[in-house]
């Protein structure tokens, strides 16, 4: 008898845990693709335009010092073998940049030269800047682009906090046309891969960045 009461117990307490762990699994899944970037690329004949925007667990200083440290980008976005500031002004800097896109077997080379516009914490637009003599041409052409950040609460009731949402937009053509075939195939998704997982690093980063902040400097920047 003893063991026929406790049956119920054990299986209301089973069923409990149950739909407590599905919960959460389907909480994690959540915010999981709520953190995913989200990428998109569209093409019209030789221009392309990329759109991405994701929300980050850091701070706007942390996500302003990355997205603005200019030399250090190689080290941790791919596709991006150097960069050079050619102008050190504050607000406006000029930078070089030498990558490359890949395409399975394929690599196309990168070569850009951009006049930055900073508008501290909140804004970094970008365009293509005039070839000097001495460097090899561009391989982008009409580049226009920008970084926008925004503090948003993510969640909600008590668990809400404090996020940075990240978007970006760029406009570019191509100097020199993908080899037909190549291109037709394989174009798009050479600049979704390629600028893919250059966002994708970028926010990696960020988000590296602003936990290995003090928790008094996160508050006050």
């Amino acid at each position: 008898m003893p063991r026929a009461r406790t049956r119920p117990a054990s299986r209301a307490m089973a069923g409990r845990a149950l739909r407590c762990g599905v919960a959460v699994a389907l909480w994690v899944l959540a915010t999981a693709a709520q953190a995913a970037p989200e990428i998109h690329v569209d093409r019209d004949g030789d221009r392309f335009t990329v759109s991405a925007t994701a929300l980050l667990d850091a701070d706007a200083k942390t996500a302003w010092d990355t997205l603005t440290d200019y030399e250090r980008l190689p080290q941790f976005v791919p596709g991006i073998t150097r960069t050079r500031i050619v102008q050190a002004q504050p607000q406006r800097p000029v930078i070089e940049y030498e990558g490359e896109f890949r395409v399975y077997f394929f690599r196309v080379p990168v070569r850009l030269r951009l006049a930055a516009t900073h508008e501290p914490i909140v804004r970094v637009l970008a365009e293509s800047a005039p070839a000097t003599p001495e460097a090899p041409p561009p391989s982008m052409k009409n580049f226009r682009g920008r970084y926008e950040l925004a503090v948003v609460r993510a969640g909600s009731g008590a668990g809400a906090r404090s996020a940075v949402r990240l978007d970006y937009h760029a406009q570019f053509e191509l100097a020199e046309p993908l080899p037909p075939v190549l291109g037709a195939l394989f174009g798009t998704a050479a600049v979704r891969r390629t600028m893919g997982a250059q966002f994708e690093a970028m926010t990696t980063e960020i988000e590296r960045r602003a936990r290995a902040r003090p928790a008094i400097e996160r508050a006050g920047g």
